[in-house]
């Protein structure tokens, strides 16, 4: 969906609601695998529209509204990590009722869990959040590229030395299976 502005250039309040209701559900998605938090994910989406909103002049015409506010999105998400730097990287709640895993799978779970938080913590903010975008949210290099505003090469370098490493930090998983 491409909004179409006004003759001013800024979006109306009526572009706005029609994007909202078009595409928050994919903000917030965005916004939850990056904080993999539900209430911040909520927060972030909020401080994007409130951000896009008081900022609309700074939209430009060539742009489509949805993807300039889904930047603003990623953005107060990756804000909000770095405000509250989570202490351990928390799994999320499985969405499944009534599937009881058994304990060797829990343990198993909660080890990766546990080395994977850990490994990500030893990444740059670049190369953990491409390795996110790219591997849990299944983003294009396109798509990342023009979220973070970097070129395709920085993308794949920051991929490249993101899974060079957490290879290397995990390396006692693999060997233990």
């Amino acid at each position: 969906m491409v909004a179409v502005v006004n003759s001013s250039g800024l979006p109306t309040q009526a572009e706005f609601h029609e994007v909202i209701a078009s595409r928050a559900d994919r903000w917030y998605s965005a916004c939850l695998r990056i904080t993999r938090d539900r209430d911040l994910a909520e927060d972030a989406v909020q401080e994007a529209l409130l951000s896009a909103w008081n900022k609309r002049h700074q939209y430009e015409r060539s742009a489509r509204l949805d993807t300039w506010i889904h930047r603003i999105a990623v953005n107060a998400a990756l804000q909000l990590l770095r405000k509250n730097k989570p202490e351990r990287w928390e799994p999320m709640p499985d969405d499944i009722e009534g599937s009881s895993p058994m304990p060797e799978r829990i343990h198993a779970d909660s080890e990766l869990n546990d080395a994977l938080g850990s490994a990500l913590k030893r990444l740059t903010h670049v190369e953990r959040t491409c390795f996110i975008l790219k591997h849990l949210e299944q983003w294009r290099l396109k798509e990342i590229s023009e979220e973070l505003d970097l070129t395709i090469g920085t993308i794949k370098q920051a991929l490249f030395r993101a899974v060079k490493k957490l290879r290397v930090h995990m390396a006692d998983l693999r060997s233990a299976s």
